[in-house]
């Protein structure tokens, strides 16, 4: 039981040994990657890779506001149905982009939960095939539509420089006279310069 008691304790002070103090962590500049999936109402799930940059800033209090940029590097594909008779409809989100702001409570040293509100940018592009007997009609819309995302999420201090985060966005942009809601969620990695 001794020896059970003294490796607890060790590796409790080795651990917090890491841990960086109050105030010093989540503030500065930071960069890093972001997986997410979204799903949007009655179209496939999408999901993507993107980067982050962010900036922190320490308002005293363990209260702690990040201005962050996001863009999604990668196309996804939302809707493709195909008839039989040789018509279909494809919607495809090209990319995706938005400015938030989050704010945050510094619970302890390293955990940082927050709310989030931004503008959202995304470019869809939507293609349309119908056939009516011997003649075929085509249509193709692409468009850059933007709304407004809230949500809430927590990031947490592995070392003073380097954070892992999980987080859920609600989001509603317009495309093509459709109301897009979606719910995505996300987990992301940055490094604090």
């Amino acid at each position: 039981m001794k020896k059970f008691v003294l490796a607890t304790l060790a590796s409790l002070v080795s651990v917090s040994a890491f841990a960086a103090p109050v105030g010093q962590t989540f503030t500065g500049f930071g960069a890093g990657v972001d997986l997410t999936s979204t799903k949007y109402k009655g179209a496939k799930r999408a999901t993507g890779v993107g980067i982050i940059a962010d900036y922190g800033i320490d308002y005293g209090n363990n209260l702690v506001g990040v201005i962050e940029g996001k863009v999604k590097l990668n196309s996804s594909k939302l809707v493709d149905v195909t008839e039989t008779d040789g018509s279909y409809t494809k919607v495809d989100e090209k990319w995706r982009a938005s400015v938030s702001y989050l704010q945050g409570y510094r619970v302890s040293a390293d955990l940082l939960p927050y709310v989030k509100v931004g503008y959202v940018a995304a470019k869809f592009e939507a293609k349309d095939r119908e056939v009516y007997g011997n003649n075929v009609e085509y249509t193709s819309v692409a468009k850059t539509k933007g709304g407004i995302g809230f949500g809430v999420g927590a990031k947490y201090a592995v070392s003073s420089n380097f954070e892992v985060g999980a987080e859920y966005l609600r989001t509603n942009i317009k495309f093509d006279g459709e109301s897009l809601k979606g719910n995505t969620l996300g987990a992301n990695a940055t490094y604090r310069f």
